[in-house]
């Protein structure tokens, strides 16, 4: 007499075994997806063996740094759609802010930036507008955005920084005029052959 065991068939490569982690309660998803989506790096001031603790970083957005969301964004359709508004919301981005006296605000980083991303623009809680001179500060950007069809869809989104480049730094922290220490064209053509 032969026993016969039942036959087990082997899963498909057409059909993936679902996610078990798709399997888990909505709120426990988004808990992870936040700690995903959100740009991190090591905290360089606490130095300890075994424990690495992770800090936020903003994301910078320039004319050549545009950085693409999440890869976890681009999965599924269901990811997307459970990701992409958690990337907006809990990232910082920091761009340059727009100069107020160029009439054409069309080549600005920002507009560009926000003109790509139409109504995901709700989303975001978090931009910081970097600036070089507190003169750029005398135009309220957050009511010219408005009035250029830019409404974010709650008030302070937006913030500023001074943002200035190490030469800037130590010329303004010891006093030294602008024009101190950089070559004129004058010296550089007198020193050519």
């Amino acid at each position: 007499m032969s026993s016969k065991r039942p036959r087990v068939d082997a899963p498909s490569p057409s059909m993936p075994s679902p996610s078990r982690l798709l399997q888990l309660p909505a709120e426990l998803r988004e808990e992870v997806w936040i700690l995903a989506v959100t740009a991190w790096v090591p905290e360089s001031a606490v130095k300890t063996s075994s424990v690495r603790i992770l800090q936020r970083t903003p994301i910078r957005l320039d004319r050549f740094n545009r950085p693409l969301p999440s890869a976890l964004t681009r999965v599924s359709r269901q990811l997307r759609h459970e990701t992409l508004h958690l990337y907006y919301q809990y990232n910082q981005f920091e761009l340059w802010r727009p100069l107020f006296w160029i009439n054409d605000w069309t080549f600005s980083t920002l507009i560009d930036w926000l003109g790509q991303l139409g109504p995901k623009m709700e989303w975001l809680n978090d931009i910081v507008l970097m600036y070089k001179h507190e003169s750029e500060l005398d135009h309220e950007i957050e009511e010219a955005l408005w009035e250029m069809g830019f409404a974010f869809s709650q008030p302070g989104v937006i913030s500023n920084r001074c943002e200035l480049s190490e030469f800037e730094q130590s010329h303004q922290a010891l006093g030294l005029p602008r024009h101190f220490g950089r070559k004129t064209r004058d010296r550089w053509l007198a020193a050519a052959p």
